[in-house]
């Protein structure tokens, strides 16, 4: 009887909580849909298994002797924490540096024009020097 009270009291006191506000997140993020790739969850769970893989790879690198095992976990280790390093950047700035993303930054980022820049003429700007961007500019034309 006492327990089934007290469930209900807290059943109550989790229904009254508020979400979390998110104070030190950029606005753009926090707006950005719970099913958006880039979302304050889902980032925020990389952000958690990163962290943990690498106090893991710590702690197993503090065990080992040298040799070429060692290495890669060691660069792991580094790689990891670049990693939170721009994940805490995001969160602070709403730009996502990284080249790669996911848990374990399995996705490559692909970038996109979203606005092109016109020159005098009124023709879109192109880099002199970069073949890509002359086939990318004529598809966006036609």
């Amino acid at each position: 009887m006492e327990e089934e009270i007290r469930l209900d009291k807290m059943a109550k006191v989790r229904a009254a909580k508020k979400p979390p506000a998110y104070k030190n997140i950029h606005e753009d993020v926090k707006d950005l849909p719970d099913d958006n790739t880039l979302s304050v969850k889902n980032v925020k769970v990389w952000e958690k298994h990163n962290k943990e893989r690498v106090k893991e790879l710590k702690y197993k690198i503090r065990r080992m002797d040298k040799g070429k095992e060692k290495t890669l976990f060691e660069r792991e280790v580094e790689n990891r924490s670049v990693y939170l390093a721009n994940i805490a950047r995001y969160f602070d700035t709403s730009v996502w540096l990284d080249l790669f993303y996911g848990k374990d930054q399995e996705h490559k980022t692909r970038y996109r024009t979203t606005v092109y820049a016109y020159d005098s003429e009124g023709f879109i700007k192109q880099e002199s020097w970069s073949m890509a961007s002359d086939v990318a500019a004529e598809n966006s034309i036609s």
